[in-house]
């Protein structure tokens, strides 16, 4: 029998641990995965370190007098939109206000916790996930919308199960370029030459498995996969739609309601970490100029299913025009060419993604030259041929080398 609040994860702030637990326990015996953080600060750096789905916040906590509501603050100007549930005792009406107008979802007086707050909890977020794919579709990088909004889209249950596995293949595909992009080459274990060029679903997957145990893995990359499968514990279950896929395309099996229903839970889980922490830019630098201090670039941000959003970043670091690159406020603009390569379409505007797909295989075998296979991310017309001057085997060959 599945559990209301199962491996749902949920962060507590509250500086008076006991008291937080025993109000909790209704929602540990609900199936979730309970994280306790003593104060406002060390909150914060839960929120950076690991994936929440809900946040339950005492409003009278350091810092200071109101730590919830400074707590709030922070989520808000850091560009996080997990929901929060909001604590409060006898006279702090003032605050639950200011609590929600800093975007809580929610609030419960502790003393009436015992008996509203898991059904509160429940109803945050069902409501989050009803709406996290048609928030994904809008929000998250534009290979990953495309994938979300087909998804949606589709209504045939059998066909619905098949695009569903098609989508989470596409979030390894895209956690997988991030990974590759921003992490040191090293040795990918359990991951072949022959596999990587010509890549399966299980194939990115064990990149990314891989990736995930390298040191010093990049922060984006580590972030998104943890949305998928937040311990190694979790990898198994993930892993095990694999099989499903391999069943379905050789037709061994048919699709079944349960499969239906787990992959859309899995699917809604993801979107709603990732619209609620996604907080870096899909960008195409257009122009750049310099005033002898810092680098202004005018960016088109790849965000949803639609056409470009225009934007402007500065940096002390110049940058490739044309070139695909993640942009945010916490780090350097990063580069991910070639593993992602981007080309806009004159007539409207609108920008394909292109990421890789394997080697193309000649008679010869893998030369140093061997080019990259690419593939598009969206349902338009066929994408003309990119290419870059490092997308060949080169490349690839460092992953497999010590």
């Amino acid at each position: 029998m599945t559990r209301q609040l199962d491996n749902v994860r949920i962060l507590v702030a509250d500086d008076q641990g006991d008291v937080a637990r025993t109000l909790c326990r209704p929602l540990h015996k609900a199936g979730a995965r309970l994280r306790f953080a003593p104060d406002g600060q060390a909150a914060l750096q839960e929120v950076a370190a690991r994936p929440f789905d809900l946040i339950l916040i005492d409003m009278k906590m350091p810092p200071d007098e109101w730590g919830g509501l400074w707590l709030l603050q922070q989520l808000q100007n850091g560009g996080w939109r997990i929901p929060s549930l909001v604590l409060s005792g006898e006279g702090s009406k003032q605050q639950v206000i200011e609590a929600l107008r800093l975007e809580a979802a929610d609030w419960v007086v502790k003393d009436d916790a015992g008996s509203e707050l898991l059904e509160r909890c429940v109803r945050i977020l069902t409501d989050r996930l009803d709406e996290s794919l048609d928030l994904a579709s809008n929000i998250l990088p534009t290979p990953l919308a495309h994938r979300f909004a087909k998804y949606t889209r589709t209504t045939d249950p059998d066909k619905r199960v098949a695009e569903g596995l098609h989508t989470l293949e596409s979030v390894f595909r895209f956690a997988a370029v991030l990974g590759m992009s921003s992490t040191p080459p090293s040795p990918l274990g359990g991951v072949t030459p022959d596999r990587l060029a010509a890549p399966s679903m299980g194939t990115w997957f064990s990149v990314c498995t891989a990736l995930a145990s390298i040191p010093g893995a990049g922060d984006d990359f580590t972030r998104m996969f943890s949305w998928l499968a937040p311990e190694r514990s979790d990898h198994q279950s993930v892993q095990a739609f694999i099989s499903v896929r391999n069943a379905l395309a050789h037709g061994r099996s048919a699709p079944t309601p349960d499969q239906a229903m787990r992959i859309d839970i899995l699917l809604r889980r993801f979107a709603h970490r990732a619209v609620s922490s996604w907080r870096s830019e899909l960008a195409i630098p257009m122009s750049m100029t310099f005033d002898g201090a810092q680098y202004a670039v005018d960016l088109m941000n790849l965000r949803g299913v639609g056409k470009p959003v225009p934007s402007r970043l500065l940096t002390q670091v110049p940058v490739i025009t044309g070139q695909a690159f993640l942009v945010s406020n916490h780090a350097a603009p990063l580069p991910l060419s070639p593993w992602l390569l981007t080309h806009m379409e004159p007539a409207s505007g609108l920008v394909r993604c292109l990421q890789f797909d394997g080697l193309q295989r000649t008679r010869g075998g893998l030369t140093p030259d061997t080019p990259f296979k690419y593939a598009q991310m969206d349902e338009g017309e066929e994408a003309p041929t990119v290419s870059h001057p490092q997308a060949t085997w080169q490349t690839v060959a460092q992953w497999f080398t010590a």
